[in-house]
Formats: C-alpha cells, structure tokens, sequence
C-alpha cells in the first residue's frame, strides 16, 4: 500500500532545503556552467576547460574555499589568462561577494577591458548580469563605469597610474593584470602594489582575502611579475612523453626546437627523454594531457605559474618559428619575441663596446655624407646646447643594416630659432646626400631634442611639421619606441594652436640597449656582415665614438627593489648617443624594421636610389661581403680623417629631465 506525500513531509523537505548547507561548486566548473567567451575564436559560446585545461587549477584556487592567499601567473601573449581574471572575478561576486578591485596599468587597457570584456560577460552571463545592479541610476548604489555594484559588495576598476583610486576602500578580493606595466613610484607614495597590498590590510589576521597577479614580462631584474613567480613555487605545464611517457615541457631549445630557416618552416620538437618526434598539429592534443607540476616547493612558497606559446593552443609552432627567425638579429625585436612568445623576461646588456675598437672599424670606402650600396632610407636627429647643436645622419637599408653618414657639431648661439647654430641646422637640413651607386636624396625625418630650450626647440619644428619633429626622452622599460604626440602649443583660452608643435616622447632605454647590442655585432669570418651591423663612415672622429657608448647599465635599489637605469660614463659626454637613440626611434615610427624585400625596392624607386645590381640578383635581405667592398677599394682613394670639431664647452642641461647625460 503506497501513500503520497504528507503535508508534514513537505514542510520538513521544504526546512530541509533552508537549513542545509549549499552544495559547494569549484570556480572552474561553474564557469563551464555560466561564462559566456566575450572575444576570440570561441566568442558567444560557453567556455570550456577542454580547450584551456591548464586555467582549471589556478581558477579554482581563486576560491575563498581555497586557503591559498596569492597567485602569480608569468605568461606570454595569447593564452587565455584574461578570462581566467573575468571567470575568477564573476564567481567571487556570485559566490563570495566582497569588495574587490581589478587593476589595469593605464586607462586605455581599462577602457578595452571593461569594454570589450567585462561588460560583455555580464550582459552574456544570466547569473551574473542578475547580481549586477545597472548603470542606469543615479544613485549611489547604482553601478558606474568604474565601479560594479552587488550584494554583498562591490568591484572598483582601478588603474595603476591613479593614486586616487588605490586610496579608496578597502578590499578583499584583488586582480591586479599586466603588473610589469604598473609605474615603479607612484607619486611617491610607493609602487601600486604596494598600495593594493595596504587596501587588504584588515584581512590580514584572518588570513581571509586574495591576490592575483598576472602579467607578461618585461626586463630581467626589473620584472616584477617574474619576481612574483620566483617567490612562488614555480609550476610549469608537464606532458606525457609520447614515446615513454616521461613528463617533460615545451621549453624553447634550439637542440629540441626544430624549424626551417624560411617558409615554410615545418616546426617540431623532439622530447629531451627519448628524443621522440612532435610534430605541429600534435602539439595541442598532446597540451590537452598535461598537468601542472611544481618544481621550487618549500615553505611560504605560494602558487606560481609560468606558461607561453609553445604549449598555447592559439599559436602554432610555425608562427613561433617565423617569429624567431625575423626577430633574432634585431634586439628590440627579440626583446619582444622573448616577452611576448616565451613569457619570460629579457635579459640587457649594459656593457658598452670599447670605444677604440668601434673607432679601428671605421670604413675607409665610406667618404662623410655619401650614402653606400645597402644604405637608402636617410634619418637625422639633433642634440641642443647653449652654443651649438649635435647631429646624426643614419640610412637604414635591408638586412637591418645601417650606415652612420655624418655626425657633426653645429656652432652657434641656440637661443633664438631662426638665428645662429639654428640657420646652420636648417641649410644642413636642406641639401641632399648623394649616393655611391647614383643619385640623391634628402633626410626624411628629423627629430630634435627638446629636452634644452624646449620653446625654441618646438618654434623651429613647427616651421617644418612635415619633416622636423620635437623630441623628448623618458625612461623606462615599458615606454614605446615613439609615443603619441601631444600638442605642447596652446593659447591663453587653454585651447589648441591649430597646426602647432607637437612633441613625442620616445622610450629610450630598450632603444639604447639595442644600440648596444648592435655596436657589437662583427663582420664574419667569410667576409659578410650579419644582419643589424652597424656601418661607420672614414670621417667620423674619435669623440664621436666615445659618445655613442658614453652609458652603462647600472642596478640600483629603489624602494627595497632592485632596478635597471641607464648611467653616463664619468668623464664622458653623450650627445651623439642621444642622436642616434632619437633615429633609432624615428626609424621605428616610420616602420624602417617591417619592411621587406619588395618594400625596399619600393622605397629606393620613390626617393630616386639606384640599387646596387648585385644586390637586387641576390636578395637585398643577403648579406654584404665585406670582400666586395674590399675589391672596390682599389678604386677609391684614402679618404682623410675630418679634422675633429671643436668641442665646447660642457654645459648643463636646464629643463627637461634635468639630469645630464640621459635624454
């Protein structure tokens, strides 16, 4: 004999379903549950750990369930960690609602973040958009652009530059993304972390709050994303070996690595236990089976992560190949490759080359301002002083060659812009440079230093905004080669002068450490110069050669961190450094290191260059020999050494950045 349910029994279920403690779901399940992809190739689908296996442990770390406080992830481009940040953030506001803070380096990568991806997984998200309260109140309890109210709580988005908003509340819950991009100082008030670090204070004792930190690196030694992952455990993605099923990782050794030169490149790796073959399209199914493994446990060590192209599943193999084989003789190219394709941080060399080592490898078949066979594109930069103005003239041509045509000192008085070393500057400016192989062309794009006489500097620039533009050092790692410009004239209403000076401001120190690098590139064995070998014209003075490595790389400790600076040389000026620094930088904004064969082909035909024959039927990208340029000397007299300018009287530098001897 059966009997329905019971008035009694359905009240006790119906208790029952009060009382009892809820069903605990880990963030990572949840998300395959909830989170819809905002962006990329699996936009508008619920995202899925099969594709990204290795998100899943550190996403359900994120869980206040988890005792794990920090999390630090050192990453490459292009792995999927932004929305490991979104999945770990909207399970903290549907399942753990605290006060919390998100914090981006700059306003624009808040803009694109909270655009492009936090705002479409909330509207996507049911469990989450319902949590949310919307912007279209007033009210202080409504949401805002900057601040995502909730029961229980509410997500501040901050940017690092902004001490205003890491004053603000206290928080509970903080993912701070790209930290290597965060300023060193702040206002003086500390670096950001720091600040982020006394905003969770309250929650110390209770050991009851979380930290994520997630970047790409940038530079060994000022990297702080890789201190954050050397203070952790260290864990890195481990596979099966196909052939013996030792674990093992993607590392990028060039022994395990292998690829073509050039296209197409038919990438594999080959496992350091037994050797055996992995090939491209293998690569992600073999990812799919890893596991994380921790290689530096050991008390106080929190949970670390270090993954990067190799084993992403958005990158393939013959993309990284073709990446390594562009950018391996470029320096700043390879400092990219380095950041952006192994997650890891580029190690600088600060040491200068010698001086007269440099001055010995002058090339008697380069006469001053005639521009060689390789050489073609002509850029110049000038450096200010009281009594006269320092210049550069560099072509740029295939292979990343470039040829120092001139380096001279212009005398005169710089105070007004239309008088003295300025008059000199502009004829300078105006005549053309004629080339070994036939015709003649002008420099294209001058930058000057705006650093000294700065309203003199930009009265000049502005009467020659097609070609002459207003310079300005800053330091830092992280700077661009060539910022945008912001308009420095403006009248007494603060609004714009229409078609006035504008100044840019140009990253320096990844410039100069490429600079060095390049100075010690040697001709080879057999005569041919490798790719970025810098040429010295016959004419260019010892002085000259002094100044160009008038810098070194100096650590030093600020705030209880250890970072990078570029130092002047004791007894050594750096003008011409400064000059080639600000071409470097000119070259970058003109695109001179994307440019291919065609390209330059192109680019000679516009300005009037005849091309070495030779150099067409064999590829401009072929190196130089260096014995065709010797057999030619038979037919070129001895050029003498210019007689060294005079070099005045050392100056120094008001307004700017101040300090002499950095830009």
């Amino acid at each position: 004999m059966s009997f329905g349910k019971t008035a009694l029994s359905v009240i006790a279920a119906a208790m029952l379903s009060i009382i009892a403690p809820p069903v605990h779901v880990a963030p990572a399940a949840w998300a395959s549950q909830n989170i819809i992809v905002p962006d990329g190739p699996e936009a508008g689908e619920l995202w899925s750990a099969e594709f990204t296996p290795y998100i899943v442990e550190p996403l359900n770390l994120t869980s206040f369930d988890d005792p794990c406080n920090e999390i630090a992830i050192r990453k490459s481009a292009q792995t999927g960690f932004t929305l490991f940040l979104l999945c770990a953030t909207s399970y903290m506001i549907v399942h753990d609602p605290c006060n919390a803070m998100i914090l981006q380096p700059t306003q624009g990568a808040m803009s694109a973040f909270h655009k492009e991806k936090l705002n479409r997984v909330i509207e996507q998200t049911p469990a989450l958009k319902k949590k949310i309260k919307t912007q279209v109140s007033r009210s202080g309890e409504s949401s805002t652009a900057h601040s995502k109210q909730y029961p229980g709580g509410s997500l501040a988005l901050a940017i690092a530059s902004s001490a205003a908003d890491l004053r603000s509340k206290t928080i509970k819950f903080s993912g701070n993304d790209e930290i290597d991009e965060y300023p060193v100082d702040l206002d003086g008030q500390g670096a950001p972390l720091d600040m982020v670090t006394a905003r969770q204070e309250s929650f110390l004792m209770s050991e009851d709050w979380k930290r994520i930190y997630i970047s790409t690196p940038t530079i060994k030694m000022q990297s702080e994303i890789d201190r954050k992952f050397e203070a952790g455990d260290q864990r890195y993605w481990n596979m099966p070996c196909p052939g013996c099923g030792e674990k093992f990782r993607f590392d990028f050794d060039l022994s395990l690595f292998h690829f073509k030169e050039s296209f197409p490149h038919e990438a594999y790796y080959t496992t350091p236990c037994c050797g055996h073959v992995v090939e491209g399209h293998e690569k992600v199914d073999l990812m799919k089976q890893g596991e994380w493994i921790a290689t530096a446990t050991r008390p106080g060590a929190y949970p670390s992560y270090h993954f990067d192209a190799l084993s992403s599943p958005f990158v393939p193999w013959d993309v990284i190949a073709a990446r390594y084989a562009e950018a391996k003789d470029n320096p700043v190219k390879l400092k990219s490759f380095t950041n952006l394709v192994l997650g890891l941080p580029y190690e600088m060399s600060g040491d200068a080359p010698d001086h007269e080592i440099l001055y010995a490898r002058r090339d008697r078949n380069m006469p001053a301002k005639i521009v060689p066979n390789g050489g073609i594109l002509l850029i110049g930069a000038g450096d200010v002083q009281g009594n006269g103005i320092y210049i550069t003239v560099k072509a740029y041509g295939p292979n990343s060659q470039t040829y120092i045509i001139d380096a001279d000192f212009l005398e005169g008085d710089t105070s007004l812009p239309n008088e003295g070393a300025w008059l000199k500057l502009a004829d300078y400016c105006a005549q053309s440079f004629k080339y070994e192989n036939g015709g003649s062309a002008k420099i294209v794009r001058f930058g000057v230093d705006s650093g000294y006489r700065s309203h003199v500097v930009y009265t000049w620039c502005r009467q020659r905004r097609s070609f002459a533009m207003a310079l300005k050092g800053a330091d830092g790692w992280s700077k661009p080669a060539l910022s945008a410009p912001v308009n420095v004239d403006i009248a007494l209403n603060g609004k714009r002068i229409r078609k006035g000076a504008q100044l840019y401001t140009v990253g320096t120190y990844p410039l100069k450490a490429a600079h060095y690098d390049l100075l010690r590139k040697q001709m080879a064995s057999d005569g041919t110069f490798p790719p970025g070998y810098v040429h010295f014209s016959w004419g260019l003075s010892e002085e000259y050669f002094k100044q160009i490595t008038g810098e070194f790389l100096s650590e030093e400790n600020h705030r209880g961190r250890p970072r990078l600076v570029w130092k002047p040389v004791p007894g050594k000026e750096n003008h011409w450094l400064d000059c080639n620094i600000y071409c470097d930088a000119l070259a970058e904004y003109l695109g001179v290191s994307r440019l291919d064969d065609d390209d330059w082909k192109k680019v000679a035909a516009d300005i009037g260059v005849n091309l070495d024959p030779g150099l067409v039927d064999e590829g401009l990208f072929t190196p130089t020999s260096a014995k065709l340029a010797e057999a030619k000397s038979k037919e070129v007299d001895d050029v003498p050494t210019q007689q060294e300018p005079k070099q005045p009287r050392r100056e120094r530098r008001r307004g700017g950045l101040g300090k002499r001897g950095h830009l």
